[in-house]
C-alpha cells in the first residue's frame, strides 16, 4: 500500500508539472499571435513609387493592418518627406550637435520628419544598431517598434478601415503636425490606395537597393513628379509646360552651355533633387549660389535675404524659384530650376531642371514656361 501511495503521489506530481508546462506554452503561443512581425526590409530606391510599395509590403506584415491604413501612412509620409528616408527639413545639412539637441525644432528627419526628442531617439536607435539614421528599413522598424507610445498610435492607424479617417488620425495623433494639409494628405493616400488595393505591393522586392540605371531605362512617356509636376515626354515639344529630354528645336541655337550633368563636390543639397541640380548647374555656369537656401520654393526669399540680385523677369543663366503650386510646383515645397533661354518677346522661357522626369534618378529635362506670378529669378554670384 505504501508503494502504491508513493506511486500515486508521483503520478499526480508529474501530471501537475505537465499541466503547468502546457499552460505556459499556451500563454506564449497566445502572446505570439498578437505580436507584430517586426522584421522589416525596405528598398532604398531613388524611385518614390518603388520605395512606397516596398514600405507597403513590409507594413502588410503588421497584425490587422489594412490597405486603407497602409495607404494613409503613405499619404502622410509623402506629404512629410516625399517618401525620402534621407530628407532633412528645409533641405538642411546634417549637424550632429543640432541633431542631438532635444529642444531644437524645425530640424526634422527622415520618412516621417521626426523632430525634437523623436529625432534624437531615431538617431540613437540607429547608432545602437550600427546603422545610419537614413536607412529606410531602420526608420520603419523605429516607427513600428521603438518610438514609444507613438508606435502604438501608428499601429492603431494602420488597422483602420477608412482611408480618410485613417489619414487624418495619423496626421493629428501620430504625426501631430501638418495642420491645414488634411485634404492634400487624403488625396495622396487615395492615390496609394488605388495601387495597393490592386495588389501592386504584393510582389515588390524589398531586400536589395534599386538599380537606378535599370530604372532609368524604363518607359519614360508618362511619369509622376514628387515636386508636383505631372509630365508626359511625348505630349509636345517642350511647350505648354510639357517636359522633354532634349532641348526643343526652337531653343537650340539659344543654349550655349550644354554641360547639364556637371556636379560639384561642395553641393550639400539632397542628391537628385531640384535644389541639388540647380546648385550644380549654376556652379557650372560660373555663377554659383549658396547651399542651405531651403526648398525650391524658398530660394526667392532666401536670395533676397542674402543680397542676391533678383527679378520678376526671366534672364538667361539665372535660377528661377517657383512658389508653391506655381507652374506645377509642389504645393508644399515649391520648385527651382535654371533659365537656359528666353523667347524673343520675353513672355516665355526654357528651363532645365531635375526631378521632373523619373523623380529621384537625376534625369535632366527641359520645359518651356510662360511667365507668370509666383516666379523669382535669381542671378548667381560672379
Amino acid at each position: 500500500m505504501k508503494i502504491f501511495r508513493n506511486l500515486k503521489i508521483s503520478l499526480i506530481t508529474f501530471i501537475s508539472l505537465l499541466l503547468v508546462v502546457i499552460v505556459a506554452l499556451m500563454g506564449i503561443s497566445s502572446n505570439s499571435s498578437c505580436d507584430t512581425d517586426t522584421s522589416v526590409s525596405v528598398v532604398n530606391s531613388a524611385d518614390q513609387k518603388q520605395t512606397a510599395l516596398s514600405l507597403a509590403s513590409s507594413l502588410k506584415k503588421v497584425d490587422s493592418a489594412t490597405d486603407a491604413g497602409i495607404s494613409a501612412y503613405l499619404g502622410n509620409t509623402e506629404a512629410e518627406s516625399g517618401i525620402s528616408s534621407t530628407r532633412i527639413e528645409s533641405d538642411a545639412t546634417y549637424d550632429e550637435a543640432k541633431a542631438l539637441n532635444l529642444s531644437l525644432s524645425g530640424y526634422a528627419f527622415g520618412f516621417n520628419q521626426w523632430d525634437k526628442s523623436r529625432r534624437v531617439d531615431l538617431i540613437n536607435y540607429a547608432k545602437s544598431q550600427n546603422k545610419s539614421w537614413t536607412d529606410a528599413s531602420l526608420q520603419l522598424d523605429f516607427a513600428l517598434n521603438h518610438d514609444g507610445a507613438n508606435s502604438d498610435l501608428l499601429k492603431q492607424g494602420l488597422q483602420m478601415g477608412d482611408v480618410s479617417e485613417a489619414t487624418e488620425f495619423l496626421r493629428a495623433k501620430w504625426e501631430r503636425g501638418g495642420v491645414g494639409t488634411t485634404d492634400k494628405r487624403i488625396s495622396l493616400a487615395k492615390k496609394w490606395y488605388t495601387l495597393i488595393a490592386s495588389g501592386a505591393s504584393d510582389n515588390v522586392a524589398v531586400d536589395v537597393a534599386s538599380d537606378n540605371n535599370a530604372e532609368s531605362k524604363n518607359e519614360q512617356s508618362e511619369t509622376e513628379n514628387d515636386v508636383g509636376c505631372s509630365t508626359n515626354t511625348v505630349s509636345g515639344m517642350g511647350s505648354s509646360g510639357a517636359s522633354v529630354l532634349e532641348i526643343p528645336a526652337n531653343y537650340k541655337n539659344k543654349v550655349t552651355d550644354t554641360n547639364f550633368t556637371a556636379t560639384s563636390s561642395t553641393n550639400t543639397y539632397p542628391i537628385n533633387q531640384c535644389t541639388w541640380y540647380a546648385y550644380n548647374r549654376m556652379q557650372a555656369l560660373g555663377t554659383p549660389v549658396d547651399n542651405a537656401m531651403g526648398n525650391g520654393g524658398d530660394w526667392g526669399a532666401s536670395a533676397k535675404t542674402k543680397g542676391y540680385q533678383t527679378s520678376n523677369k526671366p534672364q538667361k543663366g539665372w535660377a528661377v524659384s517657383f512658389g508653391r503650386g506655381v507652374a506645377g510646383a509642389d504645393p508644399t515645397y515649391g520648385h527651382v530650376a535654371v533659365v537656359e533661354a528666353v523667347s524673343d518677346d520675353g513672355s516665355k522661357f526654357l528651363i532645365s531642371e531635375c526631378n521632373a522626369v523619373k523623380p529621384g534618378t537625376g534625369t535632366i529635362s527641359f520645359r518651356e514656361i510662360t511667365l507668370g506670378s509666383g516666379m523669382t529669378f535669381i542671378q548667381g554670384k560672379k
